[in-house]
């Protein structure tokens, strides 16, 4: 299993409460340093699909990301990917709303955004 391994300034159980949100998904573990809540996480995993997750902890300054980067999620329908898309995109940048893949493809599409966090997702069927 390959996993992404996130890293945020502070924010890390806020934006994986907004992941869960925006997936379905549950966060499945969350730990600080003596369990204190005003402590920064140190490692927390969130459950987005039935078949993926992502994994972080707050880092002090996180690193900047390549601009080549992307966390690839694939759905069944379009649907899926547009509910999704509608909740990430809340304070998003750089968004490129659902589009066909041309063909040869499958009749598949995908739609790409950075979210508010500053992290590139690319959701596609």
């Amino acid at each position: 299993m390959v996993m992404p391994y996130l890293h945020f300034n502070g924010n890390c159980e806020e934006a994986f409460n907004f992941y869960a949100d925006c997936f379905g998904g549950k966060i499945t573990f969350l730990s600080r340093l003596n369990n204190d809540p005003k402590n920064p996480v140190m490692h927390a995993t969130v459950m987005l699909t039935e078949h993926g997750s992502i994994s972080g902890s707050d880092s002090d300054p996180p690193e900047p990301l390549p601009e080549k980067y992307e966390i690839l999620v694939l759905f069944k329908t379009r649907e899926e990917v547009e509910s999704v898309f509608s909740k990430l995109s809340d304070d998003a940048t750089d968004i490129t709303p659902f589009t066909p893949h041309p063909p040869p493809d499958d009749a598949g599409g995908g739609a790409t955004l950075i979210d508010k966090y500053g992290y590139h997702w690319m959701l596609c069927t």
